[in-house]
């Protein structure tokens, strides 16, 4: 028997995770001050010196510039995976063995991460290019304004499939003996009826405030990059919780529908 997991009220999750990421302020400070003053200053540094600031030249010249972004790359998408990892954690069992969390530290939590993003992002990838290139065969008007007006339509069925697999991030912070492929297996299974919530909560409202983010940083006001810069990191733990409560969220009402087996018959 197939058990549904209850509608996401959206509305709800938003305001839910401003006063989680509030009641929680405090132990996330506790576990993320060194990871977020390292984001920053890894993101300030990019911007002013590193290679997004450099003019573009000769082919050889670009080539060094695309290197030389990966390296400034790395270590800010390590950063990102370990303040992921800790923040699913406090939010989900605020237990005192991530409070005593060495400042920064990568651990078996953290490679999982890893190869759950690229399975993710292999899905979205592959989804992309076939569903792209089905409708390119079908109507070659649309390739031809695919970064236009298409250009949302084209990529929202990718999307929606990666964001029903989003879910196994919370998973697998939290529990270390956790199976990449299960946690993915598991996620798909728990947004069933709520993957387009699960994509507009997880994914449209962070992508809208990092977008407002950005073009604040453009804004020709002095200084106003480093408020920026700092407010890309200082907001991600609330983005984290709006997946941290959805997930928690799907799973009680999973776990109800599966004790009460007569109502979710009816």
């Amino acid at each position: 028997m197939q058990f549904s997991s209850p509608r996401l009220p959206v509305v709800k999750i938003i305001a839910g995770s401003v006063m989680l990421f509030w009641e929680r302020r405090r132990a996330l400070l506790q576990v993320l001050w060194l990871p977020l003053l390292l984001g920053i200053a890894f993101t300030i540094s990019e911007s002013r010196w590193g290679p997004s600031s450099w003019e573009v030249g000769a082919a050889e010249l670009d080539a060094r510039r695309q290197m030389s972004m990966l390296l400034w790359t790395l270590p800010l998408f390590a950063l990102t995976v370990v303040f992921a990892v800790r923040s699913y954690r406090v939010y989900l069992l605020a237990d005192q063995q991530t409070l005593r969390y060495a400042p920064i530290s990568w651990g078996l939590r953290e490679t999982r991460f890893i190869f759950a993003m690229a399975g993710i992002a292999f899905v979205f990838a592959t989804t992309a290019f076939l569903f792209g290139s089905i409708v390119a065969l079908l109507w070659p008007a649309v390739s031809e304004s695919a970064g236009g007006r298409f250009g949302l339509a084209l990529i929202l069925p990718p999307a929606y499939l990666a964001g029903r697999l989003l879910l196994a991030f919370p998973a697998l912070a939290i529990d270390k003996s956790e199976d990449v492929f299960q946690a993915l297996t598991a996620s798909w299974r728990l947004t069933r009826r709520n993957g387009w919530r699960v994509l507009a909560l997880c994914v449209l409202v962070p992508g809208t405030v990092a977008w407002s983010l950005e073009q604040v940083g453009q804004l020709s006001i002095p200084g106003i990059n480093l408020v920026s810069a700092i407010g890309v990191w200082v907001v991600m733990p609330l983005e984290l919780a709006l997946v941290a409560l959805s997930y928690v969220t799907l799973q009680l009402g999973s776990s109800t529908a599966r004790a009460d087996p007569t109502e979710s018959a009816g």
